[in-house]
């Protein structure tokens, strides 16, 4: 492959720095959307970090998830990574609800209505995301939309021709998927995946499958309209933002769910009786199996990796800096038996080489830069590869540890990383000071109270080691570390408290000579609940928390002012922490 032996780089990273936000989309509140952050939102929190002087944006994936099923809300098991959740669109500000015709103006009147109305102002109110009730609203009113394109003459019915011509057979089985699924969750309750439709139905080439794409066509078309509307407004965010010289840095999951559109569309490039997951790590002490189904290693240079290549494509066709999540995946993956648990796991080799020089030569084309996520189980010699291939490292504060336990100092850190504190699938800063996540798991019965003693004296030592190195760096002066102490100390918990322990921490990363640092706003906002806790599933409600405030008091808010101050100035002026 005459790829280039690089990933590519931004100029202004060549040899300066860059800083920038990590954001939950969903989880973003405003006065104006339907109870689930929008691709609005995300524009309006463009601006606003631009208006701080950020370069990136960031966030996690916007794949597509099960239509007929929103409660399985994971951006990390979609149903495909080739497209997009249409429940980020923004609704009022797609053409077709604005149009000017009487169809449009009464749904926006019965939006407007205060049955509706009240309806969509509780959505907002709510602390976690009610994602079937959004749905049933979104899809009902985009449904709307889409009879108003069907049905009015005008530049958009061909522009919407065109997207479809160019989405091409992958587009049209995607949506065949989609159409298929909701028949049969409608006629057999909750069989929304291909592994639980009729057999005749498994094959998307087959007779009954073609039978009934020829009897669905408008209903195949709906879904390739809102796969429109999510790159129309998609696209249109990524050019806000380009013009105030903020990047979108998107995020590609490391796998599809077995029963995914992907996976039906192309079963023989799956092993279809395995599935993926981890071994014990520090993310996943006992293991984690992911319910994905694995690429055949065999079949992923088909074509030269056309699918592999064209499924990078898609995602940084939007992006400046594109994350690969659990990135060994180019060199192995560990696999499960399906029925099995992580301990019945094994390695399997990957033509990484091969992957590799596919992901820099897309890097390339689309002048995106890669971010590999290197957590957990790390193979010898693995990050010194992607070194060498300009892939940046992902580093995370509470995992930066020396063989002693203590925090590394900044100077440690690779140049080439991405630094940040934490993450979604681990406690946000100051719910890991005060324990939170250890709460969570006792809570749940996912951890013995023994044991749960154990981690909170052995998490009292950690931050101690913390506050400590942030004092040694000047990151943490003794009015604020006394502050703390006395938070800590009674475990409040009011978030806002930390805001002083969050601060220094992300003085302490900008100290690092990493090129790109990141401040999660859940750390900003003084969240003390997780996002995701892995290794549970209705038992902690992952992937639902919205944030406390909404957009325009986030905006409002002086110590996230103060900290975005901080960070811009030792990352962009080389102010000593």
């Amino acid at each position: 492959m005459n790829s280039p032996p690089r990933a590519y780089m931004p100029p202004s990273l060549e040899a300066g720095r860059a800083w920038g936000f990590t954001v939950n989309l969903y989880a973003l509140r405003s006065q104006r959307n339907w109870g689930i952050g929008d691709f609005g939102d995300l524009r309006a929190f463009v601006r606003y970090a631009a208006g701080l002087g950020a370069d990136v944006v960031g966030i996690n994936p916007l794949h597509a998830l099960p239509y007929c099923d929103p409660e399985s809300a994971s951006p990390y098991a979609p149903t495909s990574r080739y497209f997009l959740n249409p429940l980020y669109i923004d609704v009022a500000h797609t053409a077709d609800y604005c149009a000017d015709v009487p169809a449009a103006a009464a749904l926006r009147a019965r939006v407007a209505s205060a049955p509706l109305a009240d309806t969509l102002a509780a959505l907002r109110a709510v602390p976690q995301i009610a994602y079937a009730r959004v749905a049933r609203l979104k899809w009902s009113a985009l449904e709307t939309c889409y009879e108003i394109l069907r049905t009015t003459q005008g530049s958009r019915r061909h522009a919407f021709r065109a997207f479809s011509e160019r989405g091409g057979a992958r587009l049209e089985r995607f949506a065949l998927y989609q159409a298929l699924s909701e028949r049969f969750a409608r006629e057999r309750d909750a069989a929304h995946g291909w592994t639980q439709w009729p057999h005749a139905f498994g094959d998307p080439e087959g007779a009954s499958v073609r039978d009934f794409a020829a009897k669905a066509r408008r209903r195949i078309d709906y879904f390739k309209y809102l796969q429109w509307l999510a790159s129309e407004q998609l696209a249109q965010a990524a050019a806000d933002a380009a013009a105030l010289g903020v990047g979108l840095y998107l995020d590609v999951a490391v796998g599809v769910a077995v029963d995914s559109a992907d996976v039906w569309s192309d079963r023989r490039s799956y092993i279809l009786d395995e599935t993926i997951g981890a071994p014990p790590d520090a993310l996943g002490p006992d293991g984690q199996n992911w319910g994905l189904a694995p690429p055949d290693p065999n079949a992923m240079l088909h074509d030269g990796g056309a699918a592999f290549a064209q499924m990078l494509a898609a995602n940084m066709t939007y992006a400046r800096a594109l994350r690969l999540d659990h990135a060994m995946a180019l060199l192995r993956l560990f696999r499960i038996p399906r029925g099995k648990t992580a301990a019945d796991g094994f390695y399997v080799a990957y033509p990484w080489e091969e992957l590799l020089a596919i992901a820099t030569r897309e890097s390339e084309r689309a002048r995106c830069l890669i971010v590999g996520e290197d957590l957990g189980t790390v193979p010898d010699g693995f990050r010194e590869r992607m070194e060498r291939a300009r892939v940046f490292s992902y580093r995370l504060l509470l995992f930066e540890r020396e063989a002693d336990g203590c925090f590394k100092t900044p100077g440690a850190y690779p140049a080439l990383a991405l630094a940040t504190a934490t993450t979604h699938d681990l406690p946000t800063l100051p719910g890991w000071a005060l324990g939170c996540d250890l709460d969570a798991r006792e809570s749940i019965g996912a951890m013995p109270a023994d044991h749960g003693r154990r981690a909170r004296r052995q998490r009292q030592r950690e931050v101690a080691q913390l506050l400590q190195a942030l004092r040694e760096r000047g990151a943490l002066d003794q009015a604020a570390f006394q502050t703390l102490e006395r938070s800590l100390a009674a475990r409040s918990r009011d978030g806002s408290l930390y805001a002083p322990l969050v601060r220094a921490a992300y003085r302490y990363l900008a100290a690092t000579p990493a090129r790109l640092v990141l401040v999660q706003l859940d750390d900003a906002l003084g969240e003390l609940a997780q996002m995701n806790l892995p290794g549970t599933h209705a038992e902690y409600p992952n992937w639902r928390r919205k944030n406390a405030l909404d957009l325009a008091a986030i905006m409002a808010d002086p110590d996230l002012t103060a900290l975005a101050g901080d960070v811009r100035d030792r990352v962009k002026g080389g102010v000593p922490t």
